[in-house]
């Protein structure tokens, strides 16, 4: 009995070979369309909230008012809470910055800008990959460094380059006036930052704000991944918000998140829009395999009947069907995370498929793929296409071992 179960359980009938093998490549398909999708809407989270986070830090803690320019009250730099936030697990750096609103003129050129102080060339680690040429600040000295980096975005506009000078004017009375030397340009393909910030040396914003030494516009926590900020966030905001200062006013923790909420909406709209397309796609994939298991079942009708008269009964005629099934399902997974990892792997290193950086921050479609991610697809798959696969094998036990032999 059990050797004649192997017997018709091999092999695929005229009809049903090309149905079968059509299954398997759609199914393919399927797995490839869905590790791509999820892999590409990984890629623009993690870029896009790398980039954002390059340039402000994942949480700021500034000082408490409601002051929406760039013209900050300034907080002690010398901060009680400071050694615990750096000892926090997650958390890789923690630096003092300062900002001031200006504009740079050149002879025929004028644009606003923001010039953003920082202490040491460590926190500008973020822009190394970023450099288009030239090399990032060097603020060790023991004087304010004159040195400055400017983005790519930037330096067409106002037709400046490294070894330049760029002068940056500051509207207050009476007026005051900066002269820094370009030795780096950058492009982080994030227009509206590029063209808002210029990086200089913390004491430079010191003295132009009267502020003193032992004066800042705030710190920055950088944490090592996103999914980390949360967790860093809330025990930031134990340690220091509503600290008191010496001049009676407060301190607060602002969430990178919350700062351009626009930013991360829209990534976060991403992962709706991927999910959608992934029940699609599930559903297209189980329909696929429950149409090729109904031809099989056709197909067998008479084989069905034999095994039955032979004593088989349904729960074995129905494994040995889902066997089947589970063979096609093996092979359309192994074809669909070949060619999706293989498409994502060729994007990650040639970037054939381009976007327009004004439009979505990166001039090509990042991609990031996660072994868990590709297990989770594959699961997924599995659970589903086996769950629906269920329907169409209940028919076998309406199937009639008289009907189905006189069939044959």
């Amino acid at each position: 009995m059990e050797r004649k179960e192997r017997r018709i359980g091999k092999g695929s009938g005229r009809l049903s070979r090309p149905f079968l093998r059509v299954a398997v490549g759609a199914l393919g398909v399927s797995v490839a369309a869905m590790v791509v999708a999820l892999s590409v809407a990984k890629g623009f989270q993690r870029e896009i909230g790398e980039r954002t986070v390059g340039f402000v830090g994942h949480i700021q803690v500034v000082n408490l008012d409601m002051n929406a320019s760039y013209e900050q009250r300034p907080i002690a730099r010398q901060q009680p809470f400071l050694p615990a936030v750096r000892s926090l697990p997650g958390v890789l750096s923690v630096g003092a910055f300062g900002v001031k609103a200006g504009i740079v003129k050149t002879a025929d050129q004028m644009q606003g800008c923001v010039l953003k102080g920082v202490d040491s060339a460590r926190d500008l680690h973020f822009f190394s990959k970023y450099l288009q040429r030239g090399r990032l600040p060097d603020f060790t000295g023991d004087e304010p460094s004159l040195e400055t980096m400017i983005s790519e975005s930037f330096a067409k506009a106002l037709f400046l380059d490294t070894g330049q000078d760029v002068v940056v004017y500051f509207v207050e009375r009476p007026p005051r006036v900066r002269k820094f030397h370009i030795v780096g340009v950058y492009d982080t393909q994030m227009h509206e930052f590029d063209m808002t910030y210029l990086y200089c040396d913390l004491r430079h914003i010191q003295q132009l704000n009267d502020w003193g030494v032992d004066r800042v516009g705030g710190y920055e926590v950088r944490v090592g991944e996103l999914e980390d900020l949360d967790r860093v966030y809330g025990q930031v905001e134990d340690l220091c918000t509503y600290e008191l200062q010496p001049d009676g006013t407060l301190l607060q923790a602002v969430d990178v998140r919350e700062k351009y909420s626009t930013i991360f909406d829209w990534l976060a709209l991403q992962d709706i829009n991927v999910a959608v397309l992934l029940t699609l796609i599930l559903l297209v994939a189980g329909v696929n395999m429950v149409t090729a298991l109904l031809i099989l079942i056709l197909e067998r009708t008479w084989q069905i009947g034999l095994l039955k008269a032979l004593g088989a009964t349904n729960g074995q005629i129905r494994r040995l069907f889902l066997l089947k099934a589970l063979r096609i399902l093996i092979w359309g997974l192994v074809i669909g995370n070949t060619v999706g990892v293989g498409i994502c792997l060729a994007q990650h290193y040639w970037h054939f498929a381009r976007l327009n950086p004004e439009e979505y921050y990166m001039d090509h479609v990042p991609v990031l793929v996660q072994g868990g991610m590709v297990l989770l697809v594959n699961a997924g798959v599995v659970v589903v296409t086996l769950l629906m696969l269920l329907i169409p094998s209940g028919l076998l036990a309406r199937v009639s071992p008289v009907e189905a032999m006189r069939m044959e």
